[in-house]
């Protein structure tokens, strides 16, 4: 599978790309920031998430180390969000990539003492910028819960249309009234 809109070779590692915004640099997730994934993947920020926090750290590897396997081969890219005056740990933001051509899923949350100040928006923005010039999708989606004010308003920010309502169930065992944006991927 290739991605990539350029000239793609037999493996198209995203393991290294970075975007850099005014506030941020958002670079490819791993293992040097698992202690601060863990500690700051709570119940609070999981509350509109499917996701729910983990109870061992090795949860945490093992999630850096599949994103990291599937960054390798193009699947996918999960980033790290880093302020970039500070160097800061801010949260994470992907693209869960499927095929060439189709969706792919916008992903993103912010440790509690970064929200508020816009770097959710900035974060996806530029992500959102970046896949519409180096990836080949047909759109990208982003489901945010009908209740999470500021991930809707992110995806509106964007031009994000709302295509799907429904309900879902966390891993919290939490029910989500979910709303699946559509944002166009641009040429």
């Amino acid at each position: 599978m290739c991605l990539l809109k350029q000239k793609c070779s037999q493996t198209q590692d995203l393991s290294i790309v970075e975007i850099e915004s005014t506030r941020l640099k958002l670079v490819p997730v791993s293992r040097k920031f698992a202690r601060d994934i863990f500690r700051e993947f709570t119940a609070d920020i999981t509350r509109y998430m499917v996701p729910k926090p983990v109870d061992h750290i090795d949860e945490i590897y093992a999630f850096i180390d599949t994103s990291r396997e599937k960054m390798a081969v193009g699947d996918q890219l999960v980033m790290a969000i880093l302020e970039t005056e500070t160097g800061q740990f801010s949260g994470v933001c992907a693209i869960h990539g499927k095929e060439p051509g189709v969706t792919a899923e916008l992903g993103i949350w912010l440790k509690k003492s970064s929200q508020g100040k816009k770097l959710g928006r900035e974060a996806i923005m530029r992500l959102v910028q970046w896949a519409r010039a180096n990836l080949v999708l047909s759109g990208l989606v982003y489901p945010v819960d009908r209740d999470n004010i500021p991930s809707r308003k992110i995806a509106e920010s964007l031009g994000g249309i709302v295509v799907a309502e429904g309900q879902r169930t966390s891993l919290s065992d939490t029910s989500l009234n979910e709303q699946v944006y559509r944002i166009d991927a641009g040429e």
